[in-house]
């Protein structure tokens, strides 16, 4: 998240002076922020959703996620954010595509479970699921019905 603060801050041609003054904190406030030293409260967040007019769930996300992921990566594991159905099409974040190497053109298999969620696998990697899925061992299942 600090250098996405960081980021939208410049985009924005603000300095941080300028946006402390705006959310009644000291400079140092905003540089701890932006260096990843610590996070603004939730009316902070609130207040920096207004100033650069973007979603409160995006500001809050950023801040949070940054300290959930440091945890998870550690054990291979992810959270990107969300993604969006726009035009019929699910869009991936871009830290998503990098972790796992996709890039335009790839395809990519909708598996899912009405109570596990869905999952996205590359059509590489599909011989390899359906392995797992053979090794699996068989679970009682409910009727979805």
């Amino acid at each position: 998240m600090n250098d996405v603060l960081r980021q939208v801050r410049i985009s924005k041609k603000m300095t941080q002076e300028e946006l402390a003054e705006k959310l009644d904190v000291s400079r140092q406030t905003i540089a701890k922020w932006e260096n990843g030293e610590s996070i603004p409260d939730i009316m902070r967040c609130s207040q920096l959703a207004e100033i650069f007019d973007i979603d409160m769930d995006n500001v809050a996300s950023m801040f949070i996620q940054r300290d959930i992921n440091k945890a998870m990566n550690a054990k291979r594991k992810f959270i990107f954010g969300k993604c969006r159905i726009k035009h019929n099409r699910i869009v991936i974040p871009e830290d998503a595509q990098c972790v796992f190497g996709l890039k335009d053109g790839d395809e990519l298999l909708l598996v899912g479970d009405i109570k596990q969620g869905m999952a996205l696998i590359p059509i590489s990697g599909v011989d390899d699921f359906v392995t797992q899925l053979d090794n699996a061992p068989v679970l009682e299942v409910d009727d979805y019905e």
